[in-house]
């Protein structure tokens, strides 16, 4: 039984976006053990408090990955 743990910034994505992402999920699951593995694939998605996250002690923020976001949507038009 498959178990899908997804753990990001409270507020980065929308529940629709979760959601999708859920689906994504267990269709790659599908793809690639087949339609039996559907039912017992489990996926959970914990969003994590604003400044709770630390990478290389780094306290990650919501303004944080608003600003890689701007910066990668920038540099993609340029």
């Amino acid at each position: 039984m498959p178990q899908v743990m997804v753990r990001h910034l409270a507020g980065v994505f929308t529940r629709q976006q979760q959601h999708q992402l859920m689906d994504d999920i267990l269709e790659a699951f599908v793809r690639i053990g087949g339609e039996g593995i559907r039912p017992t694939v489990n996926i959970t998605v914990e969003e994590v408090a604003d400044g709770l996250w630390s990478v290389g002690g780094n306290k990650l923020t919501i303004a944080e990955i608003e600003a890689r976001r701007k910066a990668r949507k920038e540099a993609r038009e340029s």
